[in-house]
């Protein structure tokens, strides 16, 4: 007598491929997330460094900063022609300076007691801005974990005139 349905074997196959695939999916998914996080840091940097250009050609100078400072925050929320500042009414360089997107970090990038920030220093005529990546990016040359904007581009690693520390 031939009986409709299928076995368990045949059940528990099925249920550990789509298991497989779920899994899969999920994986893939959460990669390109945190892929896409990092071309927002990248994006996010650029436009700082457009800005710094546009400030540079103004001042012949970039806007100082003595010590390591967070960008994207209330106290440095725009690119003016006092620096980075709150006050955004005159001169703006950079109507809003865009703040990292804090998940997947590992906190490396830490400055005025933030940690996962774009920081800022200048000194001499030159700039900084560390910054972190979740993911190495071989096509431009950056990776996993700290890299460094300057006013001649990005480079990998740790900024060299820059001391960031996570225990800040």
């Amino acid at each position: 007598m031939y009986k409709n349905g299928f076995t368990k074997i045949e059940i528990l196959i099925i249920a550990a491929i789509i298991g497989v695939l779920g899994i899969t999916s999920v994986v893939a998914v959460m990669t390109a997330r945190s892929r896409t996080r990092d071309a927002v840091r990248m994006s996010d940097v650029r436009q700082i460094q457009a800005g710094l250009e546009l400030f540079f050609i103004d001042h012949n100078a970039y806007p100082e900063s003595v010590e390591a400072t967070a960008l994207g925050t209330p106290t440095t929320g725009c690119l003016s022609e006092q620096g980075f500042s709150s006050n955004c009414a005159d001169g703006l360089y950079l109507e809003a300076v865009p703040s990292t997107p804090t998940s997947g970090l590992n906190q490396l990038s830490s400055c005025s007691d933030r940690s996962n920030a774009y920081c800022y220093f200048a000194e001499n005529g030159n700039y900084r801005i560390s910054f972190e990546l979740e993911h190495d990016n071989p096509l431009i040359g950056l990776v996993k974990g700290l890299n460094c904007a300057t006013e001649s581009g990005l480079e990998s690693g740790a900024c060299s005139s820059l001391l960031i520390s996570a225990s800040q």
